[in-house]
């Protein structure tokens, strides 16, 4: 007797078997799921309204928030910046121990805290029809999505700044001295970024930054702001969410994308203590949908991670900074050395 041969053909038999059953069975299953997510769909509609903490520059949330609302009209968003990680992160969670009605969306760029949250089941996870196409690479800990990677660029005034900036050593010309602003050290991607400059352009670099007497400021906005006003002749750290937007009205800015760029991964979360926990998980589906993230990233200003969006930037020109070095005993340390440069 052919043992081999018996084996084979049980084994063809049974995955004959197995994929007439799955192919009999699937319909029903995707069935069953629709319906499932047409009940979160319709008690999202009933709850009629989302709160959300963000992070990320207003004009992108706002657009996203328009979108979203588009698509489901019954669902009022309010969206609240909450740039301070030590601010956004303290007010979830006091919320959720004292019980109060607040966020619904948390958006960060703090992978280590979402992490330590997932811990203690802060999250709820995705149950929407994205998930199905979503590459599980950037979903992390199966309920936080990465939504975009964002890079950091340069900018400078067209009108003010000549000859033209090319690279971060120009910010140490003697004639722009007191000009120039820099990020202060607000949050894990300030650490992140200013490691990356020094890796980038040797240990003496900061030193030299810190002679040319720069302003520090706490987000891109004031810094593109100034320089755009001719407040500031140049910035070191800015994004296209905010510079595209001014170009467009007439600002005379000329932005500088290094190769690699220096870049955050945005993430978002729909909160297990939501009092619309329904509405949250379909903002959350809506954020990682392919309408979502034309939405988010189709403005030519950051990066899908879902393929072929159109507009969308592209990943491979970009570095993203990995957040879990950037533990509170590295920034404790980083912050004494960081200071006596900046804030002698």
């Amino acid at each position: 007797m052919n043992l081999n041969g018996g084996f084979s053909a049980l084994r063809a038999a049974g995955l004959a078997a197995g994929l007439a059953l799955s192919v009999a069975l699937a319909p029903t299953a995707r069935a069953q799921g629709d319906a499932n997510w047409q009940k979160i769909v319709a008690a999202a509609k009933k709850e009629g309204s989302l709160v959300i903490y963000y992070q990320a520059v207003p004009p992108v949330v706002e657009r996203v928030v328009k979108d979203f609302m588009a698509m489901y009209p019954e669902i009022k968003v309010e969206a609240k910046r909450q740039v301070q990680p030590a601010q956004h992160m303290a007010v979830i969670e006091n919320e959720k121990k004292s019980n109060l009605d607040g966020a619904d969306i948390s958006q960060y760029a703090n992978a280590i805290w979402y992490r330590d949250k997932m811990a203690e089941g802060f999250f709820l996870k995705p149950a929407g029809p994205a998930l199905e196409y979503y590459p599980k690479d950037y979903l992390l800990y199966g309920a936080v999505p990465v939504i975009a990677v964002m890079p950091f660029m340069m900018v400078y005034n067209t009108n003010l700044v000549k000859p033209p900036i090319t690279g971060y050593r120009d910010f140490l010309r003697p004639e722009l001295k007191g000009k120039i602003s820099t990020s202060d050290l607000v949050a894990e991607t300030a650490f992140a970024w200013y490691e990356f400059i020094e890796k980038s352009m040797g240990e003496d670099f900061l030193a030299k930054l810190a002679a040319q007497s720069p302003r520090l400021t706490p987000s891109v906005v004031p810094a593109t702001q100034g320089v755009a006003s001719g407040e500031m002749h140049a910035a070191m750290n800015t994004i296209y969410g905010i510079t595209n937007p001014l170009i467009t009205q007439g600002a005379p800015l000329k932005v500088v994308q290094p190769n690699p760029a220096f870049a955050s991964q945005d993430v978002v979360a729909a909160l297990a203590h939501s009092r619309r926990p329904n509405a949250a998980l379909v903002f959350l589906d809506f954020m990682m949908s392919r309408r979502g993230q034309t939405a988010w990233n189709g403005r030519g200003e950051t990066a899908s991670p879902i393929p072929g969006i159109p507009g969308s930037l592209d990943a491979k020109t970009m570095q993203p900074w990995d957040p879990f070095r950037y533990t509170i005993e590295f920034q404790q340390a980083y912050r004494a050395k960081w200071n006596k440069l900046f804030k002698p």
